[in-house]
């Protein structure tokens, strides 16, 4: 399982979660406003994850067109996409399907 399949699938785990939540008739306005704002984390994530594929994507299709000397610029960003990924999963680090390898050091 690669990072962004690790990522899609706890946030659907998140939507649903905050979605049988929001069914049960005795939730709090608290917990109604919380599993709200759940939702739209879950969507945040999934358009940041997008725009960061998106440029990965780009990365890897310019990196084969172009000759290696114009493409110093490379490195920088598929290490920043690659970091972008491993942040926005720390949340989940205590998940059994987590990489540790996907931890940020330093």
């Amino acid at each position: 399982m690669d990072i962004v399949e690790f990522l899609t699938a706890r946030i659907r785990e998140d939507e649903a979660a905050a979605l049988k939540l929001l069914g049960d008739p005795t939730l709090a306005v608290s917990g109604e406003w919380y599993e709200r704002r759940l939702l739209r984390e879950c969507e945040a994530k999934r358009q940041l994850i997008g725009i960061i594929e998106s440029a990965r994507q780009t990365v890897l299709a310019t990196l084969v067109s172009q000759e290696p000397a114009d493409a110093g610029w490379v490195p920088d960003v598929i290490e920043w996409t690659t970091l972008s990924l491993h942040t926005l999963a720390l949340p989940y680090a205590d998940h059994p399907e987590f990489q540790a390898h996907w931890r940020i050091t330093g």
